[in-house]
C-alpha cells in the first residue's frame, strides 16, 4: 500500500534594512496529520447522528440547569429528554446494516426537586 504525504510550502520575505531575502519553507505532513476527507453518511445514518447530537445537547443543558439550580429549566429539559431518546432509539433501530455496538439504556433518574435527595424531609 502506498502512503501519501502532504507537502505545504510557504514564502517568507525578510525585509531588513539593506537586503531583502526570500525564504521558501516546505513542510511534509504525514498522512495522519493531513486534513481528513469529508465524511459522507447515508441519510439514515445522518439522521441518527443528528438525533444522538440532540440527546447529548439536552444532557449538557441538564447539567448546566442542575449547576444553576434552575428547577424550571431542569423540569422542562427532563420532559424533553424522553422524546429525544425515543427519536434516537427509533432511528437506531432503522439503520441498515445494524450497528455493531448496541445503543443501551437511555434512562436517567428524575427528581422534580433538585435538592430533594440532599436534605432530610423529616427535620
Amino acid at each position: 500500500m502506498e502512503t501519501l504525504t502532504y507537502v505545504s510550502c510557504e514564502k517568507q520575505i525578510d525585509s531588513d534594512a539593506k537586503t531583502r531575502t526570500l525564504t521558501i519553507r516546505c513542510y511534509v505532513y504525514l498522512p495522519l496529520t493531513a486534513p481528513a476527507p469529508p465524511l459522507c453518511l447515508s441519510p439514515d445514518r445522518e439522521l441518527t447522528a443528528e438525533a444522538m447530537t440532540l440527546l447529548m445537547q439536552v444532557d449538557n443543558e441538564l447539567l448546566a440547569a442542575r449547576a444553576d439550580w434552575d428547577e424550571d429549566r431542569f423540569r422542562r429539559l427532563m420532559r424533553l429528554r424522553p422524546k429525544a431518546g425515543c427519536r434516537l432509539r427509533r432511528r437506531w433501530e432503522q439503520l441498515n446494516p445494524k450497528p455493531r455496538i448496541p445503543l443501551g439504556t437511555l434512562r436517567r433518574r428524575y427528581h422534580a426537586n433538585l435538592a430533594g435527595h440532599s436534605y432530610d424531609q423529616n427535620s
